[in-house]
């Protein structure tokens, strides 16, 4: 039977469809099956940040239908054989979909749950920025999911940026953590490069280092300092001001 994770926020913007793409493809690396049900009913956002855009056949609206088998609507990924995304593109009925996770349980070690069927998830991620905004909706979104009966919640802090915290303008995850009375399970740097697909060194290893986390193999955390202490931080810091 596979881990369903939950993966969310109350907030929009906090990248919690990059974070479950790059989750995947970490825990697919490092040899777990694993399936990414993109919850983004219109524009298949899930596919587009995997690089799968118009390559589907079947959705979870056409299992609805009864027009194909679950296992129909999963889409291989070329370049990660271990890795496969099943779109949800014109689904309106959720509960409808529970039946299609049922179905391909058995294909897959990890079933990551794009902000969508929180019902048949075993446990929950919280994905938020290091900002005001994002802290108080991971706070309200904790909450709402222990109070829907998710008891195992964890907490990916995303988009963080060393400098300012040596700084003083954000706190670090580890604070983070303490403050939402949640484990911190994943941070990851600031890369303006995902956004283009791209993928920086230092983000690949943070993606590694919480899908070694989330499958219990090591518990670790990216270090988004280094580089941002002594003297050159100080002028990384200081060109960062300056952009």
């Amino acid at each position: 039977m596979a881990k369903k994770i939950y993966i969310t926020s109350l907030k929009g913007g906090t990248g919690v469809t990059t974070f479950t793409v790059g989750l995947g493809f970490a825990l697919a690396e490092s040899g777990e099956r694993t399936l990414i049900v993109d919850g983004d009913r219109l524009c298949a956002g899930a596919l587009l940040a995997g690089g799968l855009q118009n390559m589907q056949v079947f959705t979870l609206a056409d299992y609805q239908r009864g027009a194909c088998r679950a296992k129909q609507c999963i889409i291989p990924h070329p370049k990660s054989q271990n890795l496969g995304f099943m779109p949800s593109l014109g689904l309106y009925d959720l509960s409808a979909a529970d039946g299609a996770i049922t179905d391909v349980d058995g294909l897959f070690d990890y079933i990551l749950l794009d902000k969508i069927l929180k019902s048949v998830a075993n446990e929950a991620l919280i994905v938020t920025e290091p900002y005001l905004p994002s802290l108080k909706c991971a706070d309200v979104c904790r909450s709402n999911l222990a109070d829907g009966g998710i008891r195992e919640i964890g907490l990916v802090v995303n988009n963080v940026n060393g400098g300012q915290i040596v700084s003083g303008e954000i706190m670090g995850a580890a604070e983070i953590s303490a403050l939402l009375r949640l484990p911190l399970k994943a941070v990851i740097p600031e890369d303006l490069s995902l956004s283009g697909g791209k993928c920086k060194k230092t983000t690949a290893k943070a993606f590694r280092l919480a899908a070694a986390a989330i499958s219990g193999k090591k518990q670790d955390v990216c270090n988004v300092l280094n580089g941002y202490t002594g003297v050159g931080g100080a002028i990384k810091r200081k060109m960062r001001e300056r952009i």
